[in-house]
Order: C-alpha cells, then structure tokens, then sequence
C-alpha cells in the first residue's frame, strides 16, 4: 500500500506541477505579456507556491487529513484557470493550490516513510519535470485548457478515494510544540541554509548547451534521478556518506561543466541528490510536525530564488564561483547531518 500511496502522489505531482506551469507560463503570460504585471503575478505565484507551505503546514498538522488537503489544492489549481483574465488573481488562487497539494502529499509520504529517504525522493522529484514541460508549453499554441482541468479534476477525486483508503492507517503524529535545544537549531539552520543554496544555484544553471531542447530535457532527467538517487542511496549507504560524496563530486564536476555538457550533467544529477536527504533529516528532528518541516524547506527554496528574480543570476554562474558555493554547501551539510546523527542517536 505504501508504494500506491507514493505512486500516487507522485504522478499527481508531476501534474499539478505541470498545470501550474502552463497557467503560468503559457496562459497568464499571454493574457498579460511583459511588464511590472507579469513580473507582479510571478512573484506572487512563487510566494504563495512556497513560502505559504509553512503556515498551511503547521495548520495541516493538526488537521490530519493530508489526502483531502492536497485534493482541494487540485481544485484550487483547476480553479485558477477560470482567472486567465485576472493574471494576478489567477497565480494566487494557483499558488495557494499549489502549496496545499504540495503539504498535504508530502506529510503522508513522509509518514510512511518510517525516517527513510527513499519515498520523500521519489514524491518531490517528480515536479521537476511537470515544471520543464509546462514551461515549455510558452513556446507552442495550446488552447484546450479544459483538458488539463478535466486531469486535475480526475487528480482531485483520485485523492479523496485515496483518503478513504488510508485515513486509518496513515495518520500524523500528536502535534506538540517542538522545544528546540542547541544540537536541533544548529541542524535545522544548517539544513535549511543548504536548501537556501541548492535553490539559488539550481535556478542559475542556464549552461549554453541548454539551449539544445533534448539536452535540456536530459539536464531535467538528472534532477529527477538525482532527487531519487539520493533517497533510495542515502537510506543505504547513510545520509552522511551520500551528501558529502554527491556535494564533492558535483563541485569538481561543475569545473568543467560549461564546456562539456555530459559533465554538466552529472554535475546536475549529482547537486540534486540531497534533497530528500534535507527534507527527511529535517522531519525526523520535527517529527511531530513535518508539515511545518515541508514548509521550512520550501520558504528556504523561496528565498533562494528571490535573487534570480531580481536578475542576480551571474553572481557565481562560473565554474569558479559554482565550485566553491557548492563546497561551502557541503561544509554546512556536513555539519547538519553530523548534528542530526547525534540528535538520533540520543532519540533512540
């Protein structure tokens, strides 16, 4: 059953996802063309997208109904289309969409994920490719949007069906507010600067050989194995061992991965790998309140972008400054999970 539940979600992923990115892209975009108003929208898309994870987290949490919560973000997604008109309007409603679906299918897989990282990989890394091919979409002529909310529609009672299937069975810990001492800060802040990182870094990489679609394509590949790579090693080989191998490996490839796209890859594939393990590490610390953990990360993503849209995209964009970012990544990572080994080991 567990396998269904991250099945599921995570095809629901990719199409929530995917709608997101066509409203956004293609429709809103449209309608408004360019301006401070498109540039408005897609801020306040993103805003609600990520950052507002975070309370509706905490609220999730106590609510306990994860399947019903991202039902209704679908909703809200297939809702936002009826807005194309009202740009601004229509990336609200999609954001708040977006960030219930996101909270409510990413507390239950972490709940049956029993602190391992293989099933968190597999649900976040699915998005990866809805946002490519949705962004895509800006490019062709695509007018049956119905089409996409009959999907999302069909996505929406897949999820109710679901939570009768599950609210037995899988259900959230006793929310309790979590009392934080030293080691947790120091490996909360730790997780949560790297994601910060990772998020800045993964929405400069705009490599010239990008400009090749199927390259393109192969790059957003690497993010989706990578995600799940590091889920299904990590719980293998230990969350130590993979980030600082994956970090370090990524970092030397990056020297050479703006001259050599098969490297850049790599380089890619190997960047993402620890995703699940931040997002796991971070839930297993608050395990009483992994909404408010899935919501931690995504504000870090949120502000890691905030500076690739005010154009501040070529401050490290070199092989140099991508080496180096990607070291002081693996130092902060490696301290975190170091903390967060210890805090286990006392939980246990």
């Amino acid at each position: 059953m567990n396998k269904k539940i991250v099945g599921i979600y995570s095809i629901i992923h990719f199409i929530v996802d995917l709608s997101c990115a066509i409203l956004v892209s293609n429709l809103v975009t449209q309608k408004m063309g360019t301006g401070i108003n498109l540039f408005i929208a897609i801020i306040i898309y993103n805003f609600f997208a990520f950052a507002m994870q975070l309370p509706i987290g905490i609220i999730a949490d106590k609510i306990n109904k994860n399947a019903i919560c991202s039902s209704i973000g679908c909703l809200l997604v297939a809702i936002a289309f009826g807005f194309s008109n009202f740009g601004i309007i229509a990336c609200l409603i999609a954001g708040i969409g977006n960030a219930i679906f996101h909270v409510g299918g990413g507390i239950d897989v972490l709940n049956i994920s029993d602190k391992k990282a293989t099933f968190s990989g597999i649900f976040v890394s699915t998005g990866a490719m809805g946002i490519f091919l949705g962004g895509k979409s800006v490019s062709i002529k695509f007018n049956k949007y119905y089409i996409v909310i009959l999907i999302l529609l069909i996505s929406a009672i897949s999820l109710i069906w679901l939570y009768k299937q599950i609210k037995d069975k899988v259900k959230n810990e006793k929310v309790i507010i979590p009392k934080i001492n030293t080691n947790e800060m120091i490996a909360i802040l730790c997780l949560i600067i790297t994601v910060v990182i990772r998020g800045y870094v993964g929405l400069i990489l705009s490599f010239e050989w990008k400009s090749s679609f199927i390259l393109a394509l192969i790059s957003i590949f690497a993010v989706v194995f990578g995600k799940m790579l590091g889920g299904i090693i990590g719980d293998k080989i230990g969350f130590m061992k993979i980030s600082l191998i994956s970090l370090l490996v990524s970092a030397f490839l990056f020297i050479f991965s703006f001259n050599n796209s098969v490297l850049g890859i790599l380089a890619i594939l190997c960047f993402n790998m620890t995703m699940p393990i931040t997002l796991t590490a971070l839930s297993n610390i608050l395990f009483n309140n992994k909404g408010m953990a899935f919501g931690l990360l995504t504000v870090a993503l949120f502000i890691g972008a905030v500076p690739v849209f005010f154009g501040y995209t070529d401050i490290i964009f070199n092989s140099t400054g991508l080496f180096i970012t990607t070291i002081i990544s693996a130092i902060i990572l490696y301290i975190g999970i170091r903390k967060y080994t210890t805090i286990m080991e006392k939980k246990t």
